[in-house]
């Protein structure tokens, strides 16, 4: 400090030093919050659910940001610094985190550097975490550039980041206890994901690790994917992205970037489904079945559905219906688990009031320590619910008589489905069939209450009663005695 010596006012100066050097660590943190602020919907949906299930996967298309979205919540728990509104886990100490990739070049220009930046003589700079809050490093050997450890300032200590690739196999991954990994993209050594679970087991102070997989299905329906799209477990979550969730990449780059694929790996490219076609149930693109948001005029009809459930959501969607095209529109879709029926009324009541509501069978099962059917509790809690439960006109209720009815309208553009609906869209995208052992393929019963929802209000929609008559409104136009004799059931 002796070039301060000659300062007139050296104790006000030396505090502007501080306040300047404050203002620039402050700035460099701020890049991750901006990260945070600016992450689209379905990433903050993916960062909630890190807090109530243990093995979280987003299964996505190339190029939406799922090693980003990943990386954002690593920088999080490796700083501790979380934000006000963070949905997610939180640590309550420095958690010791993997991340893995296919090799050392991956985990470093993938996610090292998202992380940290890039490493020069001067240390690390560019990064989501600030280069001043790197305690220290140590080098991958074999691999320029890459680290094998890192360690970072925590808000209670020091956290642990380390770096492993496929390649070392899952004997190298034995021994230690996990608090949090991060898998990005899928291992073709499927040994490695339960390696990975086992040093979970004791994590995050004994009560259980966790962590997250972000990856596109290059390897097809492998056991890893195939356990969380056909058999999900207890304390699993999955999740899709596809191009249409991402607006960075508009419709000039997407069509440029999907010509240079070839044609069976389209689907799995821009969609994150490794099915390609196969056991899909709705084998149709979202462009051809959503429609932005309008106004439904006064003349539709209009008929809400409802899919019971607890543990799995319960789900409410609303149908409206033009009578002129016979087109039919899914404008309102809404689904939660746990939720008691007054609880789920107060999220839908604003657009499914007095609008008459189909229902499944189960409605009819009582409450245990009660005479009341299902049914009756929300038809209290305040929707119009039909007196009999979803059927055909001929009484039946079979499922794959609606499906493939939903699968001629959609092939025949009668059936659409509002874009800001993104539930809706993903559980058409996902639902699909497997094959059993006999031979036989059956429907996956995994995130379908929506579609369930949509099929039994279809299946009563010729219970759907005009807009005008439930708003007690003059119709902007009116059809004497409207009522479609199609297959639709009317």
């Amino acid at each position: 400090m002796s070039n301060l010596s000659g300062i007139e006012n050296r104790p006000e100066f030396i505090k502007g030093l501080r306040i300047t050097e404050h203002l620039t660590h402050i700035n460099k943190r701020r890049r991750l919050i901006n990260l945070y602020e600016g992450m689209y919907g379905w990433q903050y949906k993916f960062n909630a659910a890190t807090k109530t299930h243990l093995a979280c996967l987003l299964m996505a298309a190339n190029q939406v940001g799922k090693s980003q979205t990943g990386c954002i919540i690593d920088a999080f728990h490796l700083t501790g610094e979380y934000p006000e509104d963070w949905e997610g886990h939180r640590f309550e100490q420095p958690p010791l985190i993997w991340l893995l990739g296919h090799s050392g070049e991956k985990t470093r220009d993938l996610l090292q550097q998202k992380l940290f930046g890039r490493l020069g003589p001067d240390g690390f700079s560019g990064g989501y975490i600030p280069g001043e809050m790197i305690v220290d490093h140590k080098a991958m050997q074999g691999t320029s550039g890459a680290c094998r450890e890192v360690r970072v300032k925590h808000t209670q200590g020091t956290s642990v980041c380390q770096f492993w690739s496929y390649s070392q196999g899952q004997h190298a991954l034995m021994g230690d206890v996990v608090d949090w990994y991060h898998i990005d993209e899928e291992p073709k050594d499927q040994t490695i994901y339960p390696q990975i679970m086992t040093r979970t087991l004791n994590g995050d102070r004994a009560q259980g690790g966790r962590g997250i997989l972000t990856l596109t299905p290059e390897n097809g329906k492998t056991e890893l994917v195939c356990g969380f799209m056909d058999d999900l477990k207890p304390g699993q979550y999955l999740q899709t992205a596809t191009w249409n969730d991402a607006p960075h990449l508009n419709k000039e780059t997407r069509e440029s970037i999907l010509a240079a694929y070839p044609s069976y790996q389209r689907a799995m490219r821009s969609k994150g489904i490794p099915l390609m076609g196969a056991g899909l149930i709705f084998e149709h693109s979202e462009e051809s079945i959503s429609c932005p948001r309008f106004k439904i005029p006064d003349y539709f009809f209009v008929i809400n559905g409802v899919d019971f459930g607890w543990d799995h959501p319960q789900a409410h969607i609303q149908l409206a219906i033009d009578p002129d095209s016979a087109r039919i529109y899914v404008t309102q879709a809404w689904k939660a688990s746990k939720k008691q029926p007054f609880e789920a009324w107060e999220s839908v009541k604003h657009w499914a009031k007095k609008i008459p509501t189909s229902w499944p069978h189960d409605g009819l099962q009582h409450e245990k320590g009660s005479a009341k059917q299902q049914r009756e509790y929300y038809e209290e809690a305040g929707w119009e619910m039909l007196d009999d439960h979803c059927t055909w006109p001929d009484g039946g209720n079979g499922v794959e008589a609606g499906l493939m009815e939903l699968n001629n309208l959609m092939s025949t553009d009668k059936f659409k489905v509002f874009d800001d609906l993104h539930e809706v869209l993903e559980e058409i995208r996902e639902y699909h069939r497997k094959s059993m052992p006999s031979g036989v393929s059956q429907i996956v019963k995994i995130k379908d209450d929506l579609i369930d929802a949509i099929r039994g209000a279809y299946m009563m929609a010729r219970f759907a009663e005009q807009k005008y008559m439930i708003d007690n409104v003059q119709p902007d136009e009116y059809v004497e005695d409207y009522r479609p004799n199609s297959a639709m059931g009317y």
